[in-house]
């Protein structure tokens, strides 16, 4: 929410210091006690502000990592094999001094910590009303479950409290997971859906659709499919969200802020309160610099190759019938200057690379007056210079999604596009999957159908329906990929579906051959079990 948190990168520094003394920095009102501070309005609502700029460390190559990579969809590409490659390849490597594990679990407990601070000091608060201490208190509560939800989800047991820490504490415990959802989670979103109003004129801030739409996929992750599946559908069709179709539009830079979104982290174009920016528009793009055509340029983006489509991906989409690949993927791009490929001058603005997802023949591909890198079912971490994958893990289709045009120049890394976290077609999604494993496959066909209908191109809306006797895990796993790919729910949905060891090993060759049990959960960051004074009631998690 840009008029919400375009400051709380300035402010944040202060009002985290009760999280972390080692952070204390002079600003201009650190003079002023936590105390003093925040039992004004203004305190408050500034303290909210540093819980939510937390949110902006989603936006980094940190949480995408642990969140899409290593899955049956994506695996490393030349940057990804480069930068943590043990993420994506389960390897002995992937230990506690992993720098992006280290990154997500300090981001998220500074999170927690603020969180925390302002829901035990809201309710001291002298000049506000009842009402908008329990809209701010409804809003740090989401926030709070969202941040302990990841980690549960990332890293098992992990120390749990809802207290505010102030100084430093060298004791934790490891709390059983069911005990934080209990405990936590569920009663902090039941809380934000109960106090926190359906609409705000703040874009951004939580409302209760974002709130109910977090339960609903904190109860699919429990295994309460009823309770997910009335959720999903009390964010259908309780409230004003819609599709956008095409779906393309959905990625559109300049209709960000567009009805099927539900909630979404806010990035600002002013460099000074832009933190970092959003890094996410550099993991999914390839090397296309490296064609004699092309330099690197705002519409095709910043290539750090991270994360490469797996062959799965790939075989996934039918792009005659489905436009989800076509609005997901870039796969022409046109020449920046002149030069000359296979023998034909090329001007700029002609055609310099096109990727189809069928085979050519050589012959084609070697007069082609552009790079034609086709597919030919070979695993894209062998493939040759011709083909998807080749050039070392250097060429794939460009993950649209979180391109960034709106960046100044092109070497600028500090993006500005929003970073979506729910949208109206996940909830789709939910209640089908929730509806089938209650044995009501009509259901789940219906909501399938709904959103496939969405992503049919014109004229194929009927080849794009299923019927019940369709539906199946397998199939729900399928559509989530096609519908969800790289908006950092692939590893949460095998986990919760049981099917992460199963399909890393069936479609991930990078990972496949390593993975185990004891990757169903990340290790303990190093520099946490270091720094407990009580060791031995917070070991590492097992197998690290």
């Amino acid at each position: 929410m840009k008029s919400i948190i375009k400051n709380s990168w300035l402010i944040g520094l202060f009002l985290l210091t009760g999280s972390c003394e080692s952070i204390l920095v002079e600003t201009p009102v650190s003079l002023a006690t936590a105390d003093g501070y925040y039992s004004t309005a203004k305190g408050i609502e500034d303290g909210l502000k540093a819980t939510y700029s937390n949110l902006r460390n989603f936006a980094t190559e940190d949480f995408m990592f642990v969140t899409e990579i290593g899955t049956d969809i994506w695996t490393n590409g030349f940057g990804g094999v480069t930068n943590a490659p043990e993420i994506n390849d389960y390897s002995p490597n992937l230990l506690g001094v992993n720098g992006k594990i280290t990154a997500v679990w300090n981001n998220l407990y500074i999170g927690i910590n603020q969180a925390n601070t302002i829901v035990s000091r809201v309710n001291d608060v002298v000049d506000m009303t009842e009402s908008q201490k329990a809209r701010v208190e409804g809003e740090a509560r989401f926030l709070r479950a969202l941040y302990y939800f990841h980690l549960v989800q990332q890293y098992g047991e992990v120390h749990f409290s809802l207290e505010e820490t102030i100084g430093v504490e060298t004791t934790a415990n490891k709390t059983p997971s069911a005990r934080i959802y209990q405990e936590g989670i569920i009663p902090d979103l039941q809380f934000a859906i109960d106090n926190l109003p359906a609409t705000t004129g703040d874009y951004g801030r939580v409302t209760k659709p974002a709130a109910e739409a977090l339960m609903a996929r904190v109860q699919l992750t429990l295994g309460n499919w009823a309770e997910a599946q009335q959720r999903a559908e009390n964010v259908i069709n309780q409230y004003n969200f819609q599709l956008v179709k095409p779906y393309g539009e959905l990625w559109d830079i300049d209709k960000q802020e567009n009805s099927e979104v539900i909630w979404a982290v806010q990035f600002t174009n002013n460099p000074v309160t832009n933190g970092n920016g959003n890094r996410t528009h550099q993991l999914f793009v390839f090397a296309y610099q490296s064609n004699p055509t092309l330099e690197r340029n705002i519409r095709d983006g910043v290539s750090h190759n991270r994360l490469m489509m797996t062959n799965y991906l790939i075989d996934l989409f039918d792009p005659s019938i489905d436009d989800r690949y076509e609005g997901s993927f870039q796969t022409v791009w046109y020449a920046t200057n002149p030069g000359r490929i296979n023998g034909h001058d090329v001007a700029v603005g002609d055609t310099a690379i096109h990727i189809v997802i069928h085979p050519v023949a050589d012959n084609i591909q070697n007069s082609a007056p552009y790079w034609l890198i086709d597919y030919n079912g070979t695993w894209v971490g062998e493939a040759t210079d011709l083909e998807i994958g080749g050039r070392l893990r250097r060429q794939w289709p460009t993950l649209r999604k979180h391109l960034d045009p709106s960046r100044p120049d092109a070497q600028t890394l500090f993006g500005t596009r929003d970073l979506v976290l729910i949208r109206l077609a996940e909830m789709y999604l939910i209640a089908a999957e929730a509806a089938m494993n209650q044995g009501n496959n009509n259901v789940a066909a219906d909501h399938i159908n709904f959103l496939r209908n969405r992503a049919a191109k014109p004229g194929k809306e009927a080849e794009m329906q299923v019927t019940a006797d369709d539906i199946s895990l397998n199939f729900i796993l399928d559509e989530r990929a096609r519908e969800l790919m790289g908006e950092m729910h692939r590893w949460y949905d095998l986990k919760r579906t049981g099917t992460l060891l199963e399909r890393v090993k069936l479609y991930n060759r990078d990972g496949g051959a390593n993975i185990k049990e004891m990757h169903l959960v990340r290790p303990i960051p190093q520099t946490q079990i270091d720094r407990v004074s009580n060791p031995g009631d917070f070991p590492q998690n097992p197998g690290y």
